[in-house]
């Protein structure tokens, strides 16, 4: 009998459950809000920041290598083709002007094709003049001339050099552009061995970025902060920092920040007192410039609140629920299952009579009514066994008695065999001695499994006999490694297949003599069994009918044969053991038996003795 009196009860159970899952995780989850939420929101900020300023990052130089690739392309390409052909715009008027315009316009369009983002390619000539490609820039010539990028680009020929412009401060081209577009400038001086002529100071693409939609959109969101691109001396170059006063601490303090840093408490004058600042910068490669990010930690602080007054509601609204909820637990669930409980302690006492009163909720109820009927299927399955065994006792009975008629056809084969012999008819002695060791063998129920050489020997005695039924029509030869014979495996496990290839292998064949080759090797950790024949061969649908144990044709038991072989080995040894079938029409059959060596060893006092009626 069970002790359930140390045992503490459901309800006390649930009240310290309560105890230790909800009110003190919940007293701790409170304790250690304010930290938790803080870090977690600030590392959070931290990632996207990463993650933004890397996608920044990525584009603007991926942005840049394919600008400098194209415009070195289009500068050297064709010794210098290009070149020369602004040249003669640049020198050219009227109708000449005109021709080797159109010419350098579809020399640029062909050359641009695996990129249609280049809004604007120029070649500045010696001293003065512009030769435009695609369209015109709208920044003046002598604007463009007195830039950085393009005193850089004449201080060091056939290097490429930056510049950058936001749409939203500098019209570009005249062409509509959408404002906050980054325009990236890639521009190059040749030199002499490039331009000949000595007419070409720089030659510049201008090109809209990805890097600048990517910045843009996220302007959009203000938890996220603001982010810009600064260049060497710290002046943005695209983006807006919206406030002076941050933009005058930063660039104050530009050499503090370097790449991958992160300064808290950024105090700012410029409405008479502090704020603190998340600055985050990230270098570009191939480049000069930063990307930098900050943000306002009072934004931090407004979600950190945010989420802590959220969690504070919620916690108070499931405390109250489950209170109440607790009260109508214990009252209305508890007892219908305490009910359930003692039940199942009499049906432990063997009481099969016990019933439950379905009561409570419906899921109670119904698990009620599942007791009940669980109780009656027992009482019916105790009641099936019983009459299984019964049967099952007639069954060894009426077994025992049958064991009388294979008695009764060996003694009979005997007499004949023994009569064959004194009239001296030894092809019939023969047939009779080789037909009692074959039923012998198949009769002895006691003997399950024979040896290798023991299979051999019983399947040379059925060949004997099948040799003389079909004529000597066909022939059998053995070949068996060393080391094999003493593996164990069911008995009558090679006869069902070389019946199979006698009796429909050869039915076709006139002339030429059947074969059939029996193998018996170790390969891979597997005692494998082979026999081969050269006999029709079976089509796919032959074989998956031999499978499935379905006959071929009409009275072939053939197939049964082979699917008792591969159940039983299956069930000797599991699914690791197999027979299979591989065929050419009109050539061979082979059937494979594999069986795991470790399987085939059997203790030495689980083998039987020599059996002088088999082989």
């Amino acid at each position: 009998m069970r002790d359930t009196n140390r045992r503490p009860t459901l309800k006390r159970t649930y009240y310290r459950s309560f105890l230790l899952m909800v009110v003190i995780p919940l007293v701790l989850v409170f304790v250690c809000a304010e930290v938790v939420v803080s870090y977690i929101i600030r590392s959070s900020a931290i990632e996207t920041i990463d993650a933004f300023q890397e996608n920044i990052a990525t584009a603007l130089s991926g942005d840049i290598r394919d600008n400098a690739l194209q415009l070195s392309h289009f500068v050297y390409a064709n010794d210098g083709e290009f070149i020369q052909t602004a040249v003669q715009v640049h020198q050219s008027d009227g109708s000449d002007w005109y021709e080797a315009d159109q010419a350098m316009q579809r020399a640029f369009r062909t050359a641009m094709v695996p990129s249609q983002d280049i809004l604007v390619g120029a070649f500045y000539m010696d001293r003065s003049g512009v030769v435009y490609m695609k369209d015109e820039v709208a920044v003046p010539e002598e604007q463009v001339r007195d830039t950085d990028w393009y005193r850089r680009a004449e201080e060091r020929p056939n290097r490429v050099a930056l510049g950058c412009y936001d749409t939203s401060r500098t019209r570009v081209v005249r062409t509509s552009q959408q404002d906050r577009q980054m325009v990236l400038v890639t521009a190059m001086a040749t030199d002499a061995a490039t331009d000949r002529t000595g007419q070409v100071e720089v030659a510049a693409f201008f090109t809209v970025s990805r890097a600048g939609d990517i910045l843009a959109s996220r302007q959009r969101n203000a938890g996220l902060g603001r982010s810009v691109i600064l260049d060497r001396d710290g002046h943005v170059i695209f983006g807006d920092m919206g406030d002076d006063a941050v933009r005058d601490y930063f660039e104050d303090r530009l050499g503090r920040f370097a790449p991958g840093s992160l300064t808290r408490r950024a105090p700012l004058a410029a409405e008479g007192g502090e704020r603190d600042y998340f600055f985050r910068t990230r270098a570009i490669p191939d480049t000069d410039w930063l990307v930098v990010t900050f943000v306002e930690e009072s934004s931090l602080g407004q979600q950190f609140y945010q989420v802590g007054g959220i969690l504070a509601l919620i916690v108070t609204g499931l405390m109250t629920l489950f209170y109440f909820y607790s009260r109508y637990f214990l009252n209305a669930i508890i007892a219908p299952v305490q009910e359930v409980c003692h039940g199942m302690e009499r049906l432990d006492q063997n009481d099969l009579e016990v019933r439950l009163e379905p009561k409570g909720q419906r899921e109670l109820q119904d698990l009620m009514t599942s007791f009940n009927q669980m109780v009656l299927s027992i009482k019916h399955m105790l009641r099936l066994t019983e009459e299984t065994l019964e049967k099952k006792h007639e069954a060894e009975i009426k077994a025992l008695q049958s064991q009388i008629n294979p008695h009764f056809i060996v003694n009979t084969l005997n007499s004949i065999r023994f009569m064959a012999q004194v009239a001296k008819f030894d092809g019939i002695r023969k047939m009779a001695e080789a037909l009692v060791s074959i039923v012998s063998c198949s009769f002895r129920s006691n003997v399950s499994f024979y040896t290798v050489g023991e299979e051999l020997e019983m399947l040379k005695t059925y060949v004997y006999l099948m040799r003389i039924r079909y004529s000597n029509s066909f022939e059998v030869s053995y070949h068996v490694q060393p080391g094999c014979l003493d593996y164990l495996l069911p008995r009558l496990t090679l006869q069902p297949v070389v019946e199979n290839s006698i009796t429909h292998g050869f039915e076709e064949m006139e002339e030429e003599l059947g074969r059939v080759e029996v193998t018996v090797y170790q390969e891979e950790g597997f005692l494998c069994l082979s026999v081969w024949d050269n006999g029709r061969g079976m089509s796919r649908e032959e074989i998956e009918l031999v499978r499935r144990g379905r006959p071929r044709a009409k009275n072939d038991n053939t197939s049964i044969g082979l699917e008792n072989v591969q159940a039983r080995i299956r069930l000797n040894f599991g699914d690791a053991a197999g027979l299979t079938l591989e065929s050419e029409p009109g050539q061979y059959t082979r059937a494979t038996i594999r069986l795991p060596l470790a399987a085939c060893t059997k203790k030495e006092e689980e083998r039987r003795d020599s059996d002088p009626d088999c082989g």
